[in-house]
């Protein structure tokens, strides 16, 4: 484990020490708990890999993939050259619909 100061208002302090009490924690665990519950890194890694399967399957576009991994588009596509999985191509139809959701 690593040693770290954060700065807590009066408030932020009051209520962990009443929570840490009543959930007989210590304070330093409430806080642990708050980080992996927003920085979930396995949430994360799932939330990818579906959207990668979503995009396989053709149910998300190379544009919304590209949104949930967080990179833009040609980064997207060299990422799917590198593991081996096909752009996909929208048709006329596709490019039509997608036009009209915008």
């Amino acid at each position: 484990m690593k040693r770290t100061n954060i700065m807590l208002t009066d408030e932020q302090h009051m209520l962990l020490k009443k929570n840490a009490t009543k959930e007989k924690k210590t304070l330093g665990e409430l806080v642990r708990n708050a980080v992996d519950s927003k920085y979930d890194l396995d949430k994360i890694v799932h939330r990818k890999s579906v959207a990668l399967e979503s995009y396989k399957e053709g149910f998300i576009s190379i544009g919304k993939l590209s949104e949930i991994l967080g990179v833009d588009p040609v980064s997207t596509r060299l990422y799917l050259k590198e593991k081996g999985i096909p752009l996909k191509a929208q048709d006329k139809k596709e490019i039509l619909q997608d036009v009209v959701n915008a």
